[in-house]
């Protein structure tokens, strides 16, 4: 990864970070969430299609959380790579 592409990653991980501690977000997250729960909870004998439906859209919602946590983890890698590239030059100029 160049250096460019790196910084990118950093700040893209940045914004993520602030999304998930972005209270009414997470507040979204957590109602939806429940709102999941309890409508498969409510569901009926004969509603294999609905609980179906609530399955996938749980789903979705933990795809959503998972894509932010990459997006994160991605920063962190390229932030180690951005230092490791700055401790490499400062090593080199002694």
């Amino acid at each position: 990864m160049n250096e460019g592409k790196a910084r990118d990653a950093v700040l893209r991980a940045e914004k993520a970070e602030a999304l998930l501690r972005n209270e009414l977000l997470t507040e979204a997250f957590d109602y939806l969430e429940q709102q999941f729960i309890q409508a498969w909870r409510s569901s009926g004998i004969g509603e294999a299609e609905d609980r179906e439906r609530i399955y996938q859209l749980s789903q979705n919602l933990e795809a959503l959380k998972g894509y932010f946590q990459t997006v994160i983890s991605d920063g962190k890698m390229a932030q180690s790579q951005i230092d490791e590239v700055k401790r490499r030059s400062t090593f080199n100029k002694r």
